[in-house]
């Protein structure tokens, strides 16, 4: 089993999306990576109307504490861009200021559930990881050219994001600082799942390019060997 604790994929703060076509085996991956997390995990799953979730998906265990976890529609995760023009044509700033004003304004921007997910962080020491399941389903509010603004504003002002997108990935999707492939079929198969690292860690096992079975990265390996 390869080593490193699964803190350190969140420290410092970053962003990793998981990429892959079985969408369980998208979210037990995910647990897996913050199960263990000092500080906890937030989790969100954007939802369709009638949406059936598989036997086999986390989701449907009780392992997320209901506390943690909430559902949202795609709606209801669209950016706000009007406050974030306001903020930007009416604020005054001098020239050193406009950077700190253009992330303002884009965290003004973000959804109001995302915002009050976030308000509700600590202030101090480690912050629990934003994970949000059905990123997909967001494709149609989210052009490429915001998907970059609107990571770094979750990040900067909430903490370290992990997102599932059940699809092909887009262009957008390289915003992320990490960007991890999960190729497998079903949960139950997980230890024969590859995962590959299109974008990564500098140094370790999930360094860029690294492929390696599931059953060797340790995080996921230490979680599901547990529960699955």
């Amino acid at each position: 089993m390869t080593g490193f604790e699964p803190p350190d994929l969140f420290v410092p703060r970053t962003s990793v999306v998981l990429c892959g076509s079985n969408r369980s085996l998208l979210h037990w991956v995910a647990y897996s990576f913050v199960a263990e997390h000092p500080a906890g995990f937030l989790w969100g799953h954007v939802r369709l109307p009638g949406e059936v979730l598989e036997d086999s998906d986390v989701l449907k265990t009780q392992l997320i504490p209901p506390d943690r976890f909430l559902t949202v529609s795609p709606g209801e995760l669209a950016r706000d861009e009007l406050a974030g023009n306001v903020a930007l044509g009416g604020l005054m700033r001098s020239e050193a200021e406009e950077e700190l004003v253009r992330r303002f304004a884009d965290f003004l921007r973000l959804p109001a559930q995302t915002q009050e997910m976030i308000s509700r962080l600590p202030r101090e020491g480690p912050s629990p990881v934003l994970v949000l399941s059905g990123g997909q389903r967001l494709a149609a509010l989210y052009s490429p050219e915001v998907v970059g603004p609107t990571i770094r504003s979750i990040v900067q002002f909430g903490g370290s994001m992990l997102m599932t997108w059940a699809e092909a990935p887009t262009g957008g999707l390289l915003e992320f600082e990490r960007v991890l492939h999960v190729k497998g079929y079903e949960p139950s198969k997980w230890r024969d799942a590859v995962l590959t690292v299109e974008k990564g860690w500098s140094t370790g096992p999930l360094r860029t390019g690294a492929e390696l079975r599931l059953r060797d990265v340790a995080p996921v390996a230490a979680v599901l060997s547990k529960t699955l």
